[in-house]
């Protein structure tokens, strides 16, 4: 049996993340292998040395999970890094840093389909930075849905590759976690695909509990994420609700806090915040999202969710 621990990389997923951990005995981590990886398992290395070399911007995590994946290793459970696109990337990049030339890399069949899909995506990105600092609303948005159509196309290519990397792994007589973001669900489609009917993958949304207290919706995904999920497993979807979808998550993006924040007064910080942003987009429609983007468009994060909630009051009080 399989299970897909769908969460975010954040410390009050954890104890979520132990539970099902726990309950198997192959763990297949989203990430690519390090070569350091089996030495801090063992505590060869130590944790903090081994996170640097990950660049993470949720370092806390990071340590928690070490020492959580170090506890399980010493119990016997087998842990494995599975991330073959970011992998391949890796081995570009390295390419690229020995001199290589794009069409050198081009020729290597085995990262072609990698180089193009991240250069697409890379592409889109940048094109909606350079967008959203001072050209029209439309013409952002617009940025925003070539942005997730990319990363669409990136996210398929990702979730094919992993899923058969873990079919080869996998075992019929052995339980197995598969640590997965919300956003990468396309997973289960792909190895559902590898593996056949015959063999059982339970979706676990990790987070569903507290999602459920917190009475939100659709998981508590931003706008973002859905429009690129529906790109990724819709051929079509209506211009209005791309459009609408996103304007709203230009402005998700401007009042999410970003930063790593640690269970304290609250128990799910990230996933409150989540909430509370959600709640207050899902309340614009096209318009009001264009009307609001030009008060928020270059305020940082905290004076933008000032203006938004007075803005919000102001539609409330119309």
């Amino acid at each position: 049996m399989i299970t897909i621990g769908f969460a975010s990389h954040h410390v009050e997923t954890l104890p979520f993340v132990r539970e099902q951990m726990e309950r198997h005995q192959v763990i297949v981590l989203e990430e690519p292998p390090s070569p350091h990886f089996p030495a801090m398992l063992s505590g060869a290395i130590s944790i903090s040395d081994y996170i640097m070399e990950l660049d993470s911007g949720f370092p806390e995590f990071e340590h928690r999970m070490c020492t959580l994946l170090r506890e399980l290793h010493r119990k016997g459970g087998q842990i494995f890094q599975v991330e073959p696109y970011l992998e391949k990337l890796l081995q570009i990049h390295e390419l690229f840093a020995d001199g290589k030339t794009v069409d050198q890399v081009m020729q290597v069949e085995d990262l072609k389909e990698v180089y193009s899909a991240e250069k697409r995506a890379t592409g889109a990105l940048i094109a909606y930075y350079a967008r959203s600092m001072d050209k029209p609303f439309e013409l952002v948005v617009e940025a925003v849905k070539n942005f997730a159509r990319a990363d669409a196309y990136r996210l398929i290519l990702r979730e094919r590759l992993r899923a058969r990397a873990i079919a080869l792994l996998y075992e019929p007589a052995e339980k197995m976690y598969v640590e997965a973001g919300y956003i990468h669900y396309p997973l289960y489609r792909y190895l559902r695909h590898e593996l056949g009917r015959k063999e059982k993958i339970r979706v676990a949304f990790l987070l569903a509990p507290v999602v459920k207290k917190l009475h939100a919706k659709r998981r508590n995904m931003g706008p973002g994420d859905i429009l690129t999920l529906h790109y990724a497993f819709h051929d079509g979807l209506q211009e209005d609700l791309a459009n609408l979808l996103a304007a709203r998550s230009l402005i998700y993006i401007k009042l999410i806090r970003k930063e790593e924040l640690i269970p304290g007064n609250s128990e799910a910080p990230h996933a409150e915040d989540e909430v509370k942003v959600n709640r207050m987009v899902d309340r614009l429609d096209f318009n009001q999202c264009q009307e609001l983007f030009k008060q928020i468009r270059l305020a940082k994060q905290e004076r933008a969710v000032e203006l938004a909630e007075k803005y919000i009051r102001k539609l409330a009080g119309s």
